[in-house]
Formats: C-alpha cells, structure tokens, sequence
C-alpha cells in the first residue's frame, strides 16, 4: 500500500486501525489454547507477557509504521533491552501517537478463556481520534472487530452500536467492576440503596469496554488503568452515545473525559506518556452521572457488599 501523503483523514485512521487490530487478532487465534512462552514483569509472578502479547505488539508496530513512518507508537510491551527501553521511553510524542494493547487479559489468554482483546487507539495531540478492537467470539472463528473515528459513530463490523439506554443500575442488567473494587470505592446514598445491579470482572479493560459500547454490559468502572487499556475503548464508548468519566485526582469528582494530556501540557517523551493512569467510568451519560455522584474512594477496605451466589 502506498504511504499517505497528506494528514489522514480519521475515517482511513479508523479502517486501518481495524486492519491492524484483525492480523494482530489472527496472530492471537493462531496462539490460543497453545503452550506458549511466558515472563513476569514483577517478582510476585502476577503479571505475565507471553510470546502471544511480543507477537501481537511486533506486528502492529511495523504495520503502524510502514504506512505511517511520521507517527508515533506507545506499546504495552517494553523492549526487553534495557539500552532499547530507555532509547524508545526517550522519543519525542509526535502529533499523532499510536497507542497499544496487544493483548489485554493475559491471564484469561494462558489459562483458555476466551474473554480476551487487542486494543489499538490513536491520538492526536493527547485526543483519542480513531480505534479498533479486536475480541474473540463465540460461534465466529475469526473474531471480531470494533471500530470508531470521533464524529464518525461506533462499529461492530458493519453495524453501529450503542450503549444501553437504562439511566440506574438494575440486576437486569450485567456491569463490571474490578476484582480489587471493595478496596477502592463505596457506594452512598441512592446507589448505595439501589445496589450497582448484577456485577461481574471479566479481566480485561479492552473486551469490557467493547461490551459496554455495544450495550452487552451496562456500565464499567475501572480503578487505575493505563493508557494502553483504554486509548480505542473511551472513543469507542462515546462514538457509541455512552459518557467516558475520569477522575480527578484526590477528589471525589468526575469530569467528562476528553484527552489524556492538555495539549498545551503535552508529555515530552513516549517515557512521560507510558504514566498516565487515572480512574475511568463509562455508561451511557445518565447512568454514568448517577454512579459518579454517589461513588467515593476509600482508603482502606470496606465490606459493604454481600457476596451474591
């Protein structure tokens, strides 16, 4: 393919996001289920990269920036040099930022659950603009795709989707929350009353959020994600009618979410980008403002919730 020679338009960033996103997702298919190679990123051995996550990002990577060369590229993965690790963190953030998961939801990936996703976003000047995600699917062998360009709407496959319409919890209804939840929030007030509805954690932020834009899941709060987890999911979820909300540091209090970096406070270098994480919830607008009014962080554990059968 020819290598653009104008600024993209995000309509062609979209599409190639979603091309991507599918060889990358087919590199993954060809691994489920097989032994494959894995590290840990921390001495408890709870974080693995596999050969699975090294493959996938590989692969974006040249794809991204044979037809790209001008842009940037923010992976999960560090090189495992630790000369190249600090060469990559040392770049410049270029005007556009192609930003990374190549696998999100290891864990589900090694031990053969099939609640898994690949999650590439695009940023211009720290504003999401275009993504895609790809998740396996039951019944589909080859998966599927999520796509969404800012302004363009919210995609899977060919068909647009939407976030569900309910404006409170209900146990109708399925949502997620993080397996560490009972340690960092506590419902007040209504939400405290009405419970937060039928509640699971799947494990992996990039097929959460895919769910929640096409309505699958009714809402998802996320504590601490980074922002390779979430760069195609929030535009992915707005596209879709639904309200990404971040949390401000050290208060209760969400705003509705726009960019990861002011574009006049924009990071120096791909090192300083890699930090970013911050607290996200997304649902559709009045749902997401309902939560966010009556959710506050804790410090410490509190076991309010009644485990449910």
């Amino acid at each position: 393919m020819t290598v653009p020679s104008g600024p993209p338009g995000l309509e062609a960033l979209a599409a190639s996001a979603a091309e991507f996103a599918r060889g990358a997702g087919e590199i993954l298919l060809g691994l489920f289920g097989k032994r494959v190679e894995v590290s840990y990123k921390d001495k408890n051995q709870s974080d693995p990269v596999s050969e699975a996550d090294r493959a996938s990002q590989a692969y974006l990577q040249e794809r991204i920036l044979a037809r790209y060369p001008g842009h940037g590229v923010l992976g999960e993965e560090k090189p495992k040099d630790a000369e190249a690790a600090r060469a990559e963190g040392a770049q410049a953030v270029p005007e556009h930022l192609w930003v990374l998961d190549p696998l999100d939801g290891t864990k589900n990936f090694l031990n053969g659950l099939a609640v898994w996703g690949c999650s590439v976003g695009v940023l211009r000047r720290g504003r999401p603009v275009a993504g895609a995600i790809f998740t396996p699917e039951p019944g589909m062998t080859a998966g599927t795709i999520y796509r969404a360009w800012a302004g363009g709407g919210a995609f899977r496959g060919d068909y647009p989707i939407q976030v569900a319409p309910e404006e409170k919890p209900t146990a109708k209804r399925i949502s997620s929350l993080p397996g560490s939840y009972l340690t960092q929030f506590r419902p007040t007030g209504p939400l405290k009353a009405s419970g937060l509805g039928e509640v699971r954690a799947p494990g992996s932020i990039t097929y959460e959020l895919a769910l929640v834009a096409r309505g699958g899941l009714h809402y998802a709060l996320f504590g601490a994600p980074s922002i390779w987890d979430v760069a195609a999911g929030v535009l992915l979820v707005k596209e879709a009618g639904g309200l990404p909300l971040v949390r401000r540091p050290g208060a209760d209090l969400w705003d509705p979410f726009e960019a990861f970096y002011p574009e006049e406070d924009s990071p120096k270098s791909l090192g300083l980008a890699r930090k970013w994480r911050r607290s996200i919830l997304v649902g559709n607008p009045s749902l997401g403002r309902f939560i966010a009014q009556n959710l506050r962080k804790v410090n410490r554990p509190r076991f309010w919730f009644r485990a449910r059968g």
